[in-house]
């Protein structure tokens, strides 16, 4: 059995100008930022975050299965999974905005997806963290994650730090603490 393994972008907060080319993202790529015409795109957020599309492999969580149904905007610790409404094909969203179940403007919220890795794995669950508006005043992708199994993935989920680096920290936080008293000691001799 494979091991869960969520990938997160740590904290990244892009700005979405309020421009129509807005900001791309190719949210698997070593380097996520990408031109809006580049191969892999995944997601791009225009006008402040006023509009979304996404790639035949990024599918947005929507209030139901049409590709036009507004995008659904969750709480932290819900659960993105296969069985949420997803539409098919390259799609947009406009309609994301004000909406019961909708994004607030200026307010921040998680955005679940399902997509395909740059190397066909998937579908794969996740999440993204953003504040959207719909005027001059930027919009701003935060962070995300996604679980590369297929498991789902609860919002707000990044990976657990290992015990490898727990005992990284113990060991320098031990090295540092003997670095002071060596130190002190050193300058009292002199």
């Amino acid at each position: 059995s494979a091991s869960a393994a969520v990938i997160h972008s740590g904290l990244v907060n892009v700005p979405i100008p309020f421009s129509l080319e807005g900001v791309t993202l190719d949210i698997d790529a070593p380097a996520p930022l990408v031109p809006e015409d580049a191969a892999g795109w995944d997601v791009n957020f225009f006008l402040s975050g006023f509009g979304i599309a996404g790639s035949l492999d990024f599918q947005p969580v929507r209030t139901g299965t049409g590709n036009e149904d507004p995008v659904r905007r969750f709480d932290e610790g819900a659960l993105i999974v296969a069985t949420l409404p997803y539409s098919s094909g390259e799609t947009g969203s406009v309609t994301h905005l004000g909406a019961p179940d909708n994004f607030v403007e200026g307010e921040s919220g998680f955005l679940g997806f399902r997509f395909v890795r740059n190397d066909d794995a998937g579908p794969l669950y996740g999440w993204m963290r953003v504040t959207l508006t719909a005027n001059a005043t930027p919009g701003v992708i935060h962070e995300w994650a996604w679980e590369s199994t297929g498991a789902g993935i609860v919002t707000g989920q990044v990976p657990e730090p290992s015990a490898a680096a727990f005992l990284l920290g113990g060991t320098l936080f031990f090295l540092m603490r003997g670095r002071r008293r060596w130190s002190s000691a050193f300058t009292r001799s002199n």
